[in-house]
């Protein structure tokens, strides 16, 4: 992925509304890799103040959307079909991390796999998603 590409991706994905207010950040996109944080905090968490889960599924599958974002073609787009999503354990504590990998890559899906931690490493979740992969691309991610 290019400079002005991986910008664009950055750029749409951290300034989508929802995910503003949740206060996500990508750290890092490429080579089929993402890494997001998350802080911990009022919009993030459920009625017995620690983090929703419903928070760590849809953040799971941004960082899905990010890191195979990082190894489409120009003219490709991928979208969610499928997505487990298995929470270990709660948390009051944060940043959380999410780290997604690209785990197999056809020509018209992709299979990532996300590790959910706290900043101590602690594993929090985990989720498997699987994307598919669509033309043309919406003109708000075109560089």
């Amino acid at each position: 992925m290019d400079a002005d590409r991986a910008y664009t991706y950055k750029k749409n994905i951290e300034e989508a509304s929802l995910h503003k207010f949740l206060g996500l950040n990508i750290e890092k996109i490429e080579n089929g890799e993402a890494l997001l944080s998350m802080p911990v905090q009022g919009s993030t968490l459920n009625p017995a103040g620690s983090l929703h889960g419903g928070v760590v599924y849809l953040a799971a599958d941004v960082a899905a959307f990010s890191a195979i974002g990082s190894i489409l073609c120009e003219d490709e787009f991928a979208v969610t079909i499928d997505i487990h999503c298995s929470i270990y354990k709660g948390t009051r504590n944060g940043p959380i991390l999410y780290k997604a990998k690209v785990a197999k890559r056809t020509r018209r899906l992709a299979f990532i796999n996300v590790e959910v931690t706290d900043y101590d490493v602690n594993l929090i979740a985990e989720a498997r998603v699987t994307k598919a992969i669509t033309r043309p691309v919406p003109k708000v991610f075109q560089s």
